[in-house]
């Protein structure tokens, strides 16, 4: 635990000095020396409060150091691994233009697997952003979060033996980023499955996974990868989103003791939504004067929906090769339950 809070305080300390670095332009070595001279200091120095003073002020300094890094020109304009990832994504959306019919329903489909909103109709946009639910049409958490359960229940068969979990880890981690070079490189995807797979890995390494040091690990990789992150509302909204999560969220759902397993289920869906909107809400409200009034009832609807969208789309795409006719009863069953998510959406809309 008292590991966990320090990786935790050290990615605090780290994206600040972030902010730091793109407040104040003082060259890189600069902040890596007296980052440097602080962590030497750190060795000779006996009280506990005076340490850890002293490590977070040499975190603050090198989240500084990477963001002017970060702000050097770069060798080539793109990269060739973003190249193929833009492909990958065009071709995929090709291909589900010839499972799906076209309409709102395929761009629907397109938005929830891959984050193309190319074909999205003004009307789609306004019922989805009115109704509290825009979150499901761009790639975030949620969806790797929906494909990480599939690929958990899939590969559940596979056993408790640790050999046996280090295979099952590693077919997921696989899919999940194929599936972020599918979805372009998104952002926002490529925060969520690098969590996945410090999360996933954690467990290898401490014995027991941890999700407030998988939180804190990707931030720090994220602001790594990208030092102007921290200043963008999409990584905001994620790591505060997901903060509710895991501090508010616990605390919630035990609020109610029930034996009904709909209740239970009921509650913990709103907990969960609470959670996410006592954060990232509040940070939304601050950006943009706005507030979903009715995010309860869509949570509580779109997103059970929306899940159930997902699993029905991976088992159409599964089922491409080797059950053809089994495809298309599924695809028809898809365009209904995007259909009916796209009605229950402007319904709450016009609320």
């Amino acid at each position: 635990m008292r590991k966990g809070r320090t990786i935790l305080f050290f990615a605090l300390a780290f994206v600040s000095g972030d902010f730091l670095g793109g407040a104040l332009t003082l060259s890189p070595a600069i902040y890596l020396s007296v980052a440097a001279l602080i962590s030497v200091s750190i060795l000779y120095l006996r009280d506990g409060r005076c340490r850890a003073a002293m490590f977070l002020l040499a975190a603050v300094l090198l989240g500084a150091a990477a963001c002017q890094i970060g702000r050097m020109p770069p060798l080539s304009p793109e990269s060739a691994v973003r190249s193929e990832a833009a492909r990958s994504r065009a071709a995929f959306s090709a291909y589900l233009g010839t499972i799906l019919p076209e309409g709102d329903e395929l761009a629907v489909a397109r938005a929830l697997a891959i984050g193309d909103k190319s074909s999205l109709t003004r009307e789609i946009r306004a019922a989805y952003r009115d109704s509290g639910a825009m979150h499901l049409l761009a790639l975030s958490g949620l969806h790797v979060g929906i494909i990480y359960g599939i690929l958990s229940l899939i590969l559940s068969p596979l056993g408790g033996f640790s050999h046996l979990k280090r295979l099952r880890a590693a077919l997921i981690l696989c899919f999940l980023w194929v599936f972020a070079l599918v979805s372009g490189l998104s952002p926002s995807i490529l925060r969520a499955v690098m969590m996945i797979t410090v999360f996933e890995i954690s467990q290898f390494i401490s014995g027991a996974r941890s999700g407030p040091s998988a939180l804190a690990l990707s931030a720090i990789l994220s602001v790594l990868i990208n030092p102007e992150a921290p200043r963008e509302l999409s990584f905001q909204l994620s790591y505060s989103a997901v903060a509710g999560i895991y501090l508010i969220y616990p605390r919630l759902s035990l609020l109610l003791s029930t034996r009904s397993r709909l209740l239970r289920y009921a509650w913990n869906t709103a907990s969960l939504a609470i959670s996410c909107q006592l954060t990232c809400g509040v940070l939304a409200y601050l950006y943009f004067g706005t507030f979903p009034r009715y995010f309860l009832v869509t949570n509580l609807l779109a997103v059970p929906l929306a899940t159930l969208v997902m699993y029905v789309l991976s088992a159409t795409l599964l089922s491409a090769v080797a059950l053809p006719a089994v495809q298309t009863w599924l695809a028809g069953t898809l365009v209904a339950a995007l259909r009916l998510l796209n009605y229950i959406l402007a319904v709450i809309a016009e609320l």
